[in-house]
């Protein structure tokens, strides 16, 4: 099985962690740069396209290289190692699994919206202009989260798979995170209102 060829080797599961991390910041950068092009003429953002407010400042600089991305990559990289030195496969294919599901429903939101954003550069079957407050783009990331929760722990329960339970988890982490973040957006909008 393709899993076990990870799990073995901590080196090429760093290695995928990190090939994936790397393409959602480059992903991003892309977005940002296309958003920035003319895709604002039919998508307007109140607070940028970044949802992540570790990286919003350098998002929105689009800065190629950012400080705090290297810092989280090697320190995520770091806790791997060290579950896998520790000799917790359970707990290294967990956090691992989690890692990579999550950057996978990330990677499969990005391919989406760079599609979307190249029609809408050329305004292509768009017309007109959508604008959508930071607590509702927020909100709408948690369901998906909570949705791709759903599915992984659904998985789990037939192949019974740590790697996925951590996917399953970490969604659902993100998920609450981006609720709890909507809600707190919304009430300080409305507060302000």
């Amino acid at each position: 099985m393709l899993l076990n060829l990870f799990l073995n080797n901590v080196w090429i599961a760093i290695g995928l962690w990190a090939v994936l991390y790397c393409l959602d910041y480059l992903f991003t950068v892309k977005s940002a740069r296309m958003y920035t092009a003319g895709v604002n003429n039919h998508f307007v953002f109140s607070e940028g396209i970044e949802l992540n407010p570790y990286f919003k400042e350098d998002i929105a600089k689009l800065r190629r290289i950012s400080p705090r991305f290297f810092f989280l990559l090697l320190f995520t990289s770091g806790l791997l190692l060290i579950l896998w030195s520790l000799g917790l496969p359970t707990a290294f294919e967990f956090g691992w699994g989690a890692l990579i599901c999550i950057q996978s429903v990330i990677h499969l939101r990005h391919i989406r919206n760079l599609a979307h954003f190249h029609y809408a550069l050329a305004s292509k079957g768009l017309a007109g202009k959508i604008e959508t407050a930071h607590w509702l783009s927020l909100r709408l990331s948690s369901v998906e989260f909570f949705l791709f929760s759903a599915l992984f722990l659904f998985i789990f329960l037939l192949w019974g798979s740590y790697f996925i339970l951590g996917g399953a988890t970490g969604c659902l982490s993100l998920a609450l995170r981006h609720l709890f973040d909507s809600i707190k957006q919304k009430a300080s909008s409305q507060s302000k209102a």
